[in-house]
């Protein structure tokens, strides 16, 4: 038994479990850690040290797995997901914590390993873990010389297929750069709520607090806190002063140009981040249908709209690809994409992402695009946006619909926004590496006639 609880209570088991909800049933990390959450009582340390083990474990799964298939007898990858996934959590604790002692992490996992596999398993996870301890400077990267493509994605913990593209598009340098963010916990970035607060006062209050937190260098209505717990606990939170919401969100917001009065439909709405945005933008004075497919996502957004008290987003569930009403003024469709862009936050989709997923989801977005040009009156204003960083998700996107439908124009630019993030051809790009936010794309689209 373990000198400081059983088995059953185990953060370290609670880590396992859930890394095999994310990888053999499917789930969402959020989503899975959610769930591992809902009903125990962890203190605050041991629920920060679940989540380092378990984020940390999916981030850098990649390189692990390398060192593990290094020192494993016999295929690795082909092992029970079980004692992978022990192995795993246990080889980061090693890896990339120094908190607790080599010897506990050790005892601990064998101790799991026992429990789920009996004597065998804990023999092996004994030995594979001693191993490694014996001389981990031996476990750098492969060299480059060899197989530049394998070794970034080992070095840095993403796929290959990855990595090919990103060092076709912006080179070595650049590649390892957008790696490095990607492996990095960014700063949460807030959003302030207008109706209730000033940025001035709100950064007041986080010093009042002992939060480290610096004012947004290219949005005058977001903040960038520098700090690791769950902000969403906060009073400030509850009480509807800030949104958790990425910086980059502010451009296809602040590129629809809202007006008070308008009717303006958020397409794939779900969580209403940005359905939120346009509400604070008009001074909750417009009628913003939030239209979502997903009713449990969709209920998060209800959430927000209550939080934040607002009166002019009215949510609904069904099928932006097929959804009718009366054409409307404006349109923002935050399209569903492989979220290549949000890769520091979402760690898991570099895992749950294949190439071949591209083209699926270009169908979709394309499906998407042709039902709000049906919905959009003449003269309206159509932004299309997505969280990702693939041009056949974003630029060969909109140049398909162009070429279909003649009667659009692209708005090349807003004095809302910086210059910095606008292409001499009117698109509108975030690159973490670039601007340390989310990658990101948005196009501002006029209808003629």
């Amino acid at each position: 038994m373990l000198a400081t609880r059983s088995i059953k209570t185990s953060v370290r088991k609670l880590a396992v479990d859930i890394l095999e909800k994310i990888f053999a049933d499917g789930m969402y990390a959020d989503e899975a850690l959610a769930n591992g959450l809902a009903g125990t009582k962890l203190s605050q340390r041991d629920r920060s040290l679940l989540l380092e083990l378990v984020n940390g474990t999916v981030r850098w799964r990649g390189q692990l797995d390398w060192i593990l298939g290094e020192l494993f007898h016999g295929r690795f990858e082909t092992s029970p997901l079980r004692l992978r996934s022990i192995l795993e959590v246990s080889l980061y604790q090693l890896k990339f914590l120094d908190k607790i002692p080599s010897y506990a992490a050790v005892s601990e996992a064998v101790e799991l390993a026992k429990h789920s596999g009996g004597q065998s398993w804990g023999k092996l996870v004994n030995g594979v873990l001693r191993s490694y301890l014996r001389d981990p400077q031996k476990f750098s990267a492969p060299p480059r010389e060899k197989n530049l493509v394998a070794a970034l994605a080992i070095q840095y913990s993403h796929p290959q297929w990855m990595i090919e593209r990103w060092l076709a598009r912006y080179g070595i340098a650049d590649t390892e750069r957008l790696c490095e963010y990607n492996n990095r916990r960014p700063l949460i970035s807030i959003r302030i709520n207008p109706a209730k607060t000033t940025r001035a006062l709100l950064l007041k209050k986080f010093e009042e607090l002992g939060m480290r937190a610096e004012p947004s260098k290219f949005f005058d209505d977001f903040i960038l806190l520098h700090q690791p717990d769950d902000v969403s606990a906060l009073p400030l939170f509850q009480q509807g002063w800030f949104a958790i919401q990425d910086e980059s969100t502010a451009i296809p917001c602040r590129l629809l140009s809202p007006q008070k009065g308008e009717t303006i439909l958020d397409m794939c709405a779900a969580p209403g981040g940005k359905s939120c945005y346009l509400a604070h933008l008009v001074e909750d004075d417009a009628r913003i249908i939030a239209v979502d497919r997903n009713p449990k996502r969709l209920r998060l957004l209800q959430q927000n709209v209550a939080r934040f008290n607002l009166k002019s987003v009215r949510p609904v569930v069904a099928d932006s690809a097929n959804f009718n009403l009366k054409p409307v003024d404006k349109i923002l469709l935050d399209a569903p994409c492989s979220g290549l862009g949000v890769l520091a936050r979402r760690s898991d989709l570099r895992w749950k992402r294949t190439l071949a997923d591209i083209p699926n989801i270009q169908k979709l977005q394309r499906a998407l695009l042709e039902n709000a040009h049906r919905l959009l009156k003449p003269g309206g204003t159509l932004v299309y946006c997505t969280c990702t960083i693939e041009p056949e998700e974003n630029e060969v996107v909109v140049r398909h619909f162009l070429d279909e439908h003649k009667n659009y124009q692209i708005k090349k630019e807003d004095i809302s926004i910086d210059s910095e993030f606008f292409s001499e051809d009117g698109f509108l790009r975030t690159l973490p590496q670039r601007h340390a936010m989310d990658g990101s794309f948005a196009v501002k689209l006029i209808k003629t006639k």
